[in-house]
């Protein structure tokens, strides 16, 4: 296959990818909290700036922004400052010290020990609870390994959610 033809293919099943997901997203819930993310920022450490710019997270925000204005749902972007990552999601203590190679998050004032994504996608929830001055209902890892069920029943390559583990489905 032409070089040519093999990144429109990888294009296009990205864009087919952001489109079921963000789809997906809207359709469960009436509210949805997303980090605004300094990509600029990100694409100059070598490390990551290939895989960032590969995963087009300005696209699927964008197609997350119009798809909820659409649906008539909330999207609410917290600032790229927030430390969704090292803050504590049970004392609210912050880790200044954290660094990306560290995946769990130990806090040194409670002594939580959970996996960082679970905390930080915590912390976005408190976030979205506080700017929204109401109690929402809690979503639990079997709800979205439900969800994730439906991109399974059309063959997309997704992970189970459980709390902490990814497994390949």
């Amino acid at each position: 296959m032409p070089r040519q033809k093999l990144h429109a293919k990888i294009a296009n099943q990205r864009k087919d990818f952001q489109h079921k997901l963000s789809t997906c997203i809207v359709s469960q819930f009436d509210y949805i909290c997303a980090e605004s993310l300094g990509v600029k920022e990100m694409l100059t450490n070598k490390r990551l700036a290939r895989k960032v710019s590969d995963m087009g997270f300005y696209e699927f925000t964008r197609q997350l922004d119009y798809k909820t204005q659409y649906a008539d749902k909330q999207l609410i972007r917290v600032d790229q400052y927030f430390p969704s990552s090292k803050k504590c999601s049970n004392c609210g203590s912050i880790k200044e010290d954290l660094t990306l190679q560290q995946r769990t998050y130990i806090c040194d004032t409670c002594g939580l020990k959970i996996d960082r994504d679970y905390n930080a996608s915590l912390n976005l929830y408190n976030e979205l609870k506080q700017q929204l001055g109401e109690v929402l209902p809690e979503v639990t890892p079997v709800d979205l390994t439900a969800m994730l069920s439906r991109f399974k029943n059309n063959e997309l390559v997704t992970s189970k959610v459980e709390t902490g583990i990814q497994q390949k489905i």
